[in-house]
C-alpha cells in the first residue's frame, strides 16, 4: 500500500497537461516527441522503439517501461512477469488516453513498480494527422483533435480480423511479440448523457477461461469500480441502452473478435475498454482515464502474478481444446447496477418542430438499473486435427504468420482425402462497411472429397494457443470468419458454363445412365411451374447434378485432415 500511495501523490503533484491547456491534446508529433524525451530522460526503465509501419506512412511507436531495465519480452515471459498494454487514439479524436497515458508514464518514471507497459501513445496516426475542431460534433472538446478514420478512411476498432490496415498488420506483431495479461484501449464514448465521466466495457466473460472469467468477475472488477469510487470517479458499465434511455435498463457489449477487446480475447488476455463521457469536459475525461490507470497499476501490482499464471493455464487449455463456442448472443436475464443519470423527459424541437429528447440535469438520480451482462452461446465449432489451406490464399496465409499461427508446409504434391466445407445459403449486406460487403446468416454443408494439393500448401495443426482464433476466422458460419469478411467470395462465382444447343445431346445421355436423377428432374418439372417452362433451368440442374459440373464453386479453400 505504500507504493500505491506514493503513485497517487506524484498523481496530484504532476501538471496533468504538461505544456497544454485542459482543453488542449498534444498532435501526432508533439506526443511522439514527448515519449522520445521520456524515454531518453529514463533510458534505465523506459525505451521508445518504433514497430511496423501504418498506413500514413509513418512507423507505429510504442514505449515500453520495464523497472528492471530488460527490455526484452521473451525474457520477461520466461520469467513470468506482467505486461500490461495500453492502445490510444485508435479512433483519433478521442484524445483523453494520448493525454492521460502520458502523465501516466511519467508518473512510472518516478515510481516504475514490477509490472511492465507497453504503450501505444496514438495507434490512428493518419487520423491523428487529420487534426481539426468539427468532426465529433456532440463532444465538449478539445479544441482540435485528430479524425475517426484513418488514412485509408478505416475504422480501425473495426480492423483486428480482417488486417486491412498496415496499423493492424503492425499490431498484431506487437501484441503476439509481449502477449500481455491485461489489454486496454482508451476511448470516449457517445450516447446517452449522465453523471458518471468514466465508463467500462471489457472482454464479457463467458468467451474467457473458466478460471480468468472467475477472477474478472469476483476480484478485477470489483476492485476497479471500488477504487474508481473510492478517487471520486464512480464508473458505470458501458452504456448501450435499450429503451432509449438508461434507466429503462443497459446491455452488455457483445465484443466481436474484430474489436480490440474481442480479438485479444482470443489468445487469453483480459481486455478493458474505458469509455469517458463526451459531454464532460476534456479535463474531466483526461483524469478520469489516468485515474483508471493508477488504479489499474495498484490492481496488477497486487495480482499479476496470478493474471500471469491464469493466462499460462489458458494458453496450454487452448492446445488441446476442440469444441469453442464463437457465437453468442445476450441472454434475457439482468442484474442491477447502481447507475447515476439524469432525468429523460420530451419536448417541443425548436428546429423541426417536432418532440425530441431532452435529459434534465436539474433532475439527477442515482438507483439500482436492470443490466443485460450475461452472454449464452449459440453456435459452436469443432476443430480437426488438422486444417490445409492452399498458398493461393496468400492474404489468409499472412495473416495466420501475423497472428503467431504455427503451420508447415507440404514438402510434395498429394492427393489427400479430407473433409471439404461448401457454403450453401448466406446473406450479404446490402450496404458497405469498412471496405466490404460483409456475408451473414452462412450456412454450409461438409463433404469428404480426395483433393491435390501441391508442395508449398500449408497445413495447421490444432494444438496451439491460437485455437480460438482459428476456430473463429476458419468456421465460415462465424461473424468474424474470413468467409463473412469476403476473403473467399473468388469461390462464389461459377467458372465454367454450357451451350444448350450442345449439352442437348449429352443431358439425354445423362437422364439414361442415372435414373434416381432422371426421377429427382421429372418430379421438380412436375411439381415447379417456373422450372418446367424453362429449358434452360432444366438443362442447369442436369449440368449441376452431373460430373461436368466444377466441385470448385461455393467450397471453402479451408480442408479438415481426416483422423
Amino acid at each position: 500500500m505504500l507504493r500505491t500511495s506514493t503513485l497517487f501523490t506524484l498523481l496530484l503533484s504532476l501538471q496533468c497537461f504538461g505544456q497544454w491547456t485542459s482543453n488542449q491534446t498534444p498532435t501526432y508529433y508533439e506526443a511522439i516527441e514527448s515519449y522520445r524525451k521520456l524515454a531518453d530522460d529514463h533510458r534505465k526503465i523506459m525505451r521508445y522503439a518504433e514497430s511496423g509501419s501504418t498506413d500514413a506512412g509513418h512507423p507505429l511507436s510504442i514505449l515500453i517501461i520495464d523497472g528492471k531495465g530488460q527490455f526484452n519480452p521473451a525474457l520477461i515471459q520466461k520469467e513470468g512477469r506482467t505486461v500490461c498494454m495500453i492502445m490510444n487514439a485508435i479512433h483519433a479524436g478521442e484524445a483523453c488516453g494520448v493525454n492521460a497515458s502520458l502523465e501516466f508514464a511519467k508518473a512510472k518514471a518516478k515510481d516504475p513498480g514490477n509490472v511492465v507497459y507497453v504503450i501505444i501513445p496514438i495507434y490512428n496516426v493518419g487520423g491523428a494527422l487529420q487534426r481539426n475542431s468539427s468532426s465529433r460534433a456532440n463532444q465538449n472538446g478539445p479544441e482540435e483533435y485528430g479524425f475517426r478514420g484513418n488514412a485509408r478512411n478505416l475504422d480501425l476498432n473495426r480492423d483486428f480480423i480482417k488486417c486491412d490496415s498496415k496499423n493492424a498488420q503492425s499490431f498484431s506483431q506487437i501484441y503476439h511479440l509481449w502477449k500481455p495479461q491485461i489489454f486496454i484501449d482508451t476511448h470516449t464514448s457517445n450516447g446517452a448523457d449522465y453523471q458518471h465521466t468514466m465508463t467500462l466495457l471489457h472482454t464479457f466473460p463467458e468467451k474467457l477461461n473458466n478460471l480468468q472469467a472467475s477472477l474478472l468477475k469476483r476480484d478485477l472488477l470489483p476492485f476497479l469500480y471500488n477504487e474508481m469510487e473510492k478517487k471520486g470517479e464512480p464508473m458505470a458499465p458501458y452504456v448501450s441502452t435499450i429503451g432509449g434511455t438508461p434507466e429503462t435498463g443497459i446491455q452488455a457489449f457483445t465484443d466481436l473478435p474484430r474489436y480490440s477487446t474481442g480479438y485479444v480475447g482470443l489468445f487469453n488476455t483480459i481486455g478493458f475498454m474505458t469509455e469517458t463521457h463526451m459531454l464532460k469536459t476534456f479535463e474531466k475525461r483526461v483524469k478520469a482515464t489516468l485515474q483508471f490507470l493508477l488504479v489499474m497499476d495498484t490492481l496488477l501490482e497486487e495480482k499479476g502474478q496470478m493474471l500471469v499464471q491464469l493466462k499460462q493455464s489458458a494458453d496450454r487449455e487452448a492446445q488441446t481444446t476442440k469444441t469453442i463456442t464463437c457465437r453468442w448472443k445476450l441472454a434475457g436475464e439482468a442484474e442491477t447496477v447502481k447507475f447515476s443519470g439524469y432525468r429523460a423527459d420530451s419536448i417541443k424541437s425548436q428546429v423541426t418542430g417536432l418532440m425530441r429528447l431532452r435529459y434534465d440535469k436539474n433532475k439527477p438520480y442515482t438507483e439500482e438499473i436492470p443490466y443485460y451482462n450475461k452472454h449464452e452461446g449459440i453456435g459452436e465449432t469443432k476443430l480437426p486435427t488438422a486444417y490445409i489451406i492452399p498458398k493461393a490464399w496468400h492474404e489468409v496465409v499472412q495473416l495466420f504468420s501475423l497472428n503467431g499461427i504455427n503451420y508447415q508446409e507440404l514438402t510434395s504434391d498429394t492427393i489427400m482425402k479430407v473433409v471439404s466445407t461448401y457454403v450453401t445459403k448466406f446473406e450479404t449486406s446490402q450496404n458497405p462497411f469498412e471496405g466490404h460487403y460483409m456475408h451473414y446468416s452462412t450456412e454450409t454443408v461438409e463433404r469428404i472429397q480426395d483433393i491435390r494439393f501441391y508442395k508449398g500448401d500449408i497445413i495447421i495443426r490444432t494444438n496451439q494457443t491460437g485455437n480460438t482464433y482459428l476456430a473463429h476466422v476458419l468456421d465460415p458460419r462465424n461473424d468474424d470468419s474470413f468467409f463473412n469478411w469476403n476473403f473467399f467470395d473468388a469461390v462464389l462465382s461459377q467458372k465454367e458454363y454450357f451451350s444448350d444447343y450442345v449439352f442437348e445431346d449429352l443431358a439425354e445421355e445423362i437422364l439414361n445412365s442415372n435414373s434416381s436423377l432422371k426421377r429427382s428432374f421429372e418430379e421438380k418439372k412436375r411439381t415447379d411451374k417456373t422450372f418446367a417452362s424453362s429449358s434452360r433451368a432444366q438443362l442447369d440442374f442436369i449440368y449441376k447434378n452431373s460430373v461436368h459440373y466444377e466441385q470448385t464453386q461455393n467450397r471453402i479453400p479451408i480442408y479438415k485432415q481426416i483422423d
